[in-house]
């Protein structure tokens, strides 16, 4: 018999029973939204990032089908068709004179020029336990451009660019790393007036590989990978293709891609981030100078034929050098400083602590014809006169004979008239 005033406790206990009952209920409903609120999060960043790969990849293959001095203007108006709306061009675009870029870019590599979310912002600053990258996020980008001049398409580039997801929780100055990668068609693979702070390394390179350079940017080492890939504009289109075909995935891998071999395939021969023991290995080290003379009729901004006069050595502190006396014959490459018949110092050999430095295959003998690949006008702190002495870089001497002559003529046809 209850006492009265008093609950019964048939409805205490109910009232307990319904009061748990309704807390579960509504923990489980928090806990279906947030489960969805994350599968939607998951789902929304792996669409926008699976629809950039996508179009990554037929922008590439895209790409691919251009064949330099071949490709027509109609081939590139279909090309802006069908990438208009990621591409633009500044000034005029016609038959005549065009080039044209087209960028596409995951969320975290947006232009701050174009409007966006505030949400975005504050994500992007404040995500200490990197939600976006844990969802399957990255920091992605693709650009590629070609440049039509006299109505087909003689220049084209592609950048890829994609971050390295962090495995602790940010911290304030917390930068995430980049790996990246540049390709672009050059007329001359070396460094120009037009385009003076391209770095395309020296020649020795191209006695495994004439038709392209590869190097990378000094300071980059910590937080990014770059690597850069110069190729001649008659470089074959299957080569082109095989030193362009980027591993896309990585825009979309859960265990993300950490080394710049990982983006390019093609890279892991160049060894650009190893260390110096690996590339002092290198058949490149055993024999520099067998590259095509072709290649270097290509990349020259003069060749000349000379008439080497005399030699001597010279000290100059520890460093001890050759130098020559030359007469001009004449200029086989553009109108060079040096008149035929003029006779100049010509540096073409160096030794450091007495140790040759270059090849003496290079070493100038008095009486003999030789062409050589001279330095002039490259770079801004090279230019020169008529005063100047000729210097050549490695592997900048052959010998004058009629097969090295005809060597020479299928290099310069390798050139254009569109700089660079």
């Amino acid at each position: 018999m209850s006492r009265p005033g008093a609950f019964p406790l048939s409805l205490v206990s109910n009232s307990n029973m319904t009061f748990r009952k309704w807390a579960v209920r509504v923990v489980r409903l928090a806990g279906g939204v947030a489960l969805s609120l994350v599968l939607i999060a998951i789902l929304a960043v792996q669409i926008q990032q699976r629809a950039l790969r996508w179009h990554a990849e037929r922008l590439s293959a895209d790409m691919h089908q251009i064949r330099l001095y071949q490709s027509t203007w109609a081939d590139a108006q279909r090309l802006m068709h069908s990438w208009g709306a990621w591409g633009h061009y500044d000034g005029n675009c016609t038959a005549e004179s065009c080039k044209y870029e087209i960028e596409m870019d995951s969320i975290t590599f947006y232009n701050p020029l174009v409007p966006h979310h505030a949400w975005l912002d504050w994500l992007l600053m404040h995500d200490r336990f990197n939600i976006y990258q844990w969802f399957g996020g990255r920091g992605a980008a693709f650009k590629a451009s070609f440049t039509v001049h006299n109505g087909t398409i003689w220049r084209e580039s592609t950048t890829i660019s994609v971050t390295v997801p962090r495995r602790r929780m940010r911290r304030d100055n917390d930068f995430d790393r980049t790996l990246s990668v540049g390709a672009g068609s050059y007329q001359r693979l070396h460094r120009t007036l037009e385009n003076p702070f391209v770095y395309m390394g020296g020649a020795e390179g191209l006695a495994q590989h004439p038709y392209y350079k590869v190097g990378r940017p000094g300071g980059c080492m910590i937080n990014c990978q770059i690597g850069v890939v110069y190729y001649s504009t008659h470089t074959p289109p299957a080569e082109i293709e095989r030193l362009t075909l980027y591993d896309f995935s990585c825009f979309t891998r859960f265990n993300p891609c950490a080394e710049l071999e990982d983006l390019l395939p093609a890279a892991k021969e160049w060894h650009l981030y190893n260390n110096e023991d690996e590339l002092k290995r290198s058949p490149l080290q055993e024999r520099p100078c067998d590259i095509p003379v072709w290649a270097l009729a290509r990349d020259a901004r003069y060749v000349l034929a000379v008439e080497a006069i005399s030699t001597k050595i010279v000290t100059d502190q520890e460093h001890h050098r050759e130098v020559a006396k030359i007469r001009v014959v004449r200029s086989l490459k553009e109108p060079a400083p040096w008149l035929p018949g003029a006779i100049v110092d010509a540096h073409p050999l160096y030794w450091l602590n007495g140790s040759s430095a270059f090849s003496q295959d290079e070493h100038l003998v008095p009486g003999r014809r030789y062409i050589v690949f001279v330095i002039g006008n490259d770079d801004r702190d090279q230019l020169v006169t008529k005063d100047s002495p000729v210097r050549f870089e490695r592997c900048g001497v052959q010998e004058d004979t009629p097969e090295i002559r005809r060597e020479l003529e299928k290099g310069f046809a390798q050139n254009d008239t569109l700089n660079p």
